[in-house]
């Protein structure tokens, strides 16, 4: 069950957040903690003893630390034990149960080393409360998807949580109809593109489809991420809490390093935070800042999968962002309006290359990809190829990939979510239902990234 689910949909506007608004201030944890074990249980029954169980492990080690902060190699044997728990929980999610991994395991555990860490650091002191803790790791809005929030942005709120103000619901209401819009109404739609000319076969498709389908892949995962996460953050504004914005327009941008400062902004922070800056990040001349950028990149690819082509995409992406920081600096910081163009065109161009490496698993098929999107028929014999045939596709998706584009831009957001007036409402109302109607009509699509 998640957040697009109409079971979900009814039980937690209906039933929930009703009961969480009225039961007294100190029951809230406990009904929060209940939530959280309910919702993962539902989604993965099967791994839910072992988080429960990592979750009082990790606990623990915090607390034993603590009591040994005074002889630092036994506080740090601690901690790093813990890291490497953590990283050996998810690698054995990955290569012993490749048909079973542990849904979301991958924000699971980041949040839980960052958690270590800053313990590590001294920037926080670990939690000594279990139900505080626990509901920090199984707050259900940001479970399996994130967006990744630490500790320390979330201990004062889990210990004494808010009332719920009508002007935070009503919000957290915006925001998740938002959400739910971008998923049902763009991605999913979307969805049936990429998953068609996949059934098709990249050698049967022209080279007009192979870019339609190109860019309508690279919108079907923003809007399908960014609806989780509007999702969930409004989740979260309706029992009280705040998490943070997790993408800011990133087809916007001007660079590929500007495009990953606004797309999946959570987890760039928390390579930067972690593992850019204590190597040496930028301020140790371009060795360590080559270094620095080629660590985060290799364990970005590799915490969304071992498969090669996630290494293709990490270091491909690696290989432009060097380029631009010691060879396109200066024409990404210049204000001439053909230098900003040209900028723009080359992150449009790049990004949804480099999401097909993403999207795709086969090395193989990735290159038979290539050879339709350039039409290098010579390398590639395509078989049977409707050179028309990117007509009945634009027949069919035209109105999604046009809302698509229209949404990239941050004024639809902004308007539906920031502006409080009758007519943004009455707007706000009719996509929920058109969402309900949606789901009800052709069943939930999972997340694409439940399973990082």
């Amino acid at each position: 069950m998640t957040f697009s689910d109409i079971n979900f949909l009814m039980l937690f506007i209906l039933i929930f957040v009703p009961i969480y608004a009225v039961i007294p201030q100190k029951a809230k944890p406990w009904l929060l903690l209940a939530a959280g074990i309910a919702f993962y249980a539902v989604n993965d029954i099967w791994v839910l003893p072992v988080l429960l169980v990592d979750i009082i492990v990790v606990f623990a080690l915090g607390i034993l630390s603590d009591m040994a902060f005074n002889r630092p190699k036994i506080r740090q044997t601690l901690l790093y034990s813990g890291i490497a728990l953590q990283i050996g929980l998810m690698a054995a999610s990955i290569f012993l149960f490749k048909n079973h991994a542990f849904i979301g395991i991958g924000f699971f555990t980041i949040q839980l080393v960052g958690y270590y860490l800053d313990i590590l650091r001294s920037n926080i002191y670990p939690c000594r409360n279990i139900l505080t803790f626990a509901n920090y790791v199984l707050f259900f809005p940001k479970v399996l998807q994130g967006p990744i929030v630490s500790f320390a942005d979330l201990e004062e709120a889990l210990k004494e949580p808010e009332r719920v103000s009508f002007e935070k619901l009503e919000k957290g209401i915006r925001t998740f109809i938002l959400g739910i819009s971008f998923k049902i109404l763009i991605a999913d739609n979307l969805s049936y593109l990429w998953n068609g000319v996949q059934t098709v076969g990249f050698q049967s498709i022209s080279t007009p489809l192979a870019w339609l389908s190109m860019y309508s892949y690279s919108m079907q995962l923003y809007f399908d991420f960014q609806g989780y996460s509007l999702m969930a953050i409004g989740v979260a504004q309706m029992l009280g809490f705040t998490l943070p914005n997790n993408f800011r327009s990133p087809y916007m941008s001007k660079s590929i390093s500007e495009f990953y400062r606004r797309w999946h902004m959570t987890l760039g922070e928390w390579f930067k935070n972690y593992i850019y800056i204590p190597m040496g990040g930028s301020h140790n001349g371009a060795f360590k800042t080559v270094l620095s950028l080629a660590a985060v990149w290799l364990l970005t690819g590799l915490w969304h999968g071992v498969t090669i082509n996630f290494m293709m995409w990490a270091m491909t992406l690696l290989f432009f962002i060097i380029l631009e920081k010691f060879v396109l600096k200066k024409l990404i910081k210049s204000s001439n309006i053909f230098a900003n163009i040209f900028c723009h065109i080359y992150v449009l161009l790049v990004i949804p290359m480099t999401w097909v490496m993403f999207a795709i698993s086969n090395p193989e098929q990735i290159g038979i990809f290539f050879t339709r999107l350039f039409g290098l028929t010579a390398i590639c014999q395509p078989l049977n190829v409707n050179e028309s045939d990117i007509l009945s596709y634009l027949s069919d998706y035209a109105p999604f990939l046009i809302g698509g584009v229209a949404c990239c831009f941050p004024l639809i957001e902004d308007a539906l979510v920031k502006t409080r007036i009758m007519m943004t409402r009455f707007i706000s109302f009719a996509l929920f239902w058109l969402c309900v109607y949606m789901v009800m009509k052709n069943g939930n699509n999972p997340f694409m990234y439940i399973n990082f």
